[in-house]
């Protein structure tokens, strides 16, 4: 296990009042201040938010119509009424190839308050366009409005100002946010989490060998040879081993030459596993400005500080509610269903 740093006292100020903040499956725990800075989810394919009523969904759905056609051989079947109240959805071929396998995508535009959520669909190997129908409108009909620090206690997943609630685990699910800290502008932690990453390995051959090689340290020596003389020179401050949790990862935590801290966890899961996603990381980096690694002056944060900060971070990342497979401990709410309002 890495050796622990004692925090600072502007630190254990800082995390004297704390919240969760749930993404995905996940939760983590940030003081009181911090807020979270979306960058995509995808369950099973991609959602993303907008601010509009539904006449803007319509006209967001018209731009994406003249999108689409601009590919050759594309096609828009339909263009309508959506699933549910307050919903419109386009059906089309992205392309000749497309429309001779007969995959046909779906793209739907739902209306909630003064938002819009867009949720694409693929169709599944074999799938009918009325089982893509049906699946893209119980999609529709499990979201639902999320303020920003609501933590349900349902099984589903928190996207940006909603939650779909779900029982069932064996969809895709990915899912990329930030943190931002008022009081530590330069400071940007990433965690990013990819549940059927290398689903295309049949199962024997996602072994332990396989796995390995896939490891942070693995691919960062690898890198290392590579490069050789023209890797860059950095202070390490601890690297090895580290469990997040029952996530038994890698992580590398240095100092740039310029003073810029990079951290990083990594662990490698097991496809479609979802206590144990395929790929999943967590990132920090200090002496950031503008969105560019390193732009700051300076960092804000000591060597112990930077590290003491990223211990009390990763330690408060946990699935929100149990989900198959995860062991007791590994979440941080008990599920509705679990005699919980």
């Amino acid at each position: 296990m890495p050796v622990s740093v004692v925090a600072s006292p502007r630190l254990e100020a800082l995390f004297a009042r704390t919240k969760l903040l749930c993404f995905g499956r996940y939760a983590l725990r940030v003081p009181a201040e911090a807020q979270l800075i979306w960058g995509g989810a995808s369950f099973p394919s991609d959602i993303s938010v907008f601010s509009g009523d539904l006449t803007a969904a319509r006209l967001r759905a018209a731009r994406d119509v003249k999108e689409i056609k601009r590919e050759s051989g594309a096609e828009i079947p339909y263009e309508g009424d959506g699933p549910i109240e307050r919903s419109w959805q386009i059906r089309y071929y992205a392309n000749e190839f497309a429309k001779r396998d007969g995959a046909l995508f779906f793209r739907t535009y739902l209306n909630l308050a003064d938002l819009i959520f867009v949720m694409g669909a693929a169709p599944h190997d074999g799938e009918s366009e009325e089982g893509l129908s049906r699946r893209q409108a119980v999609r529709a009909r499990t979201l639902r409005l999320r303020q920003a620090d609501e933590v349900p206690v349902d099984p589903g997943y928190c996207i940006e100002h909603g939650f779909m609630a779900s029982d069932r685990y064996d969809d895709q699910e990915m899912v990329n946010v930030g943190l931002y800290i008022p009081s530590l502008p330069d400071i940007a932690f990433f965690i990013s989490s990819n549940k059927d990453a290398y689903g295309d390995y049949p199962p024997k051959q996602f072994d332990n060998e396989l796995r390995a090689s896939l490891s942070l340290l693995n691919r960062m020596k690898a890198a290392q040879d590579q490069q050789g003389i023209h890797y860059p020179s950095r202070n390490v401050l601890r690297e090895g081993k580290r469990v997040v949790q029952h996530w038994y990862g890698e992580e590398s935590l240095f100092r740039r030459k310029d003073g810029t801290h990079d951290f990083e966890w990594a662990f490698v899961g097991t496809p479609r596993d979802v206590a144990n996603p395929s790929e999943y990381s967590a990132r920090m980096h200090t002496k950031v400005a503008h969105n560019l690694i390193g732009a700051a002056k300076a960092s804000s944060l000591s060597d112990d500080e930077a590290v003491a900060l990223w211990d009390k971070l990763l330690s408060g990342l946990k699935f929100r509610v149990k989900v198959p497979g995860a062991p007791e401990g590994s979440y941080h709410l008990p599920l509705k269903e679990e005699g919980k309002p």
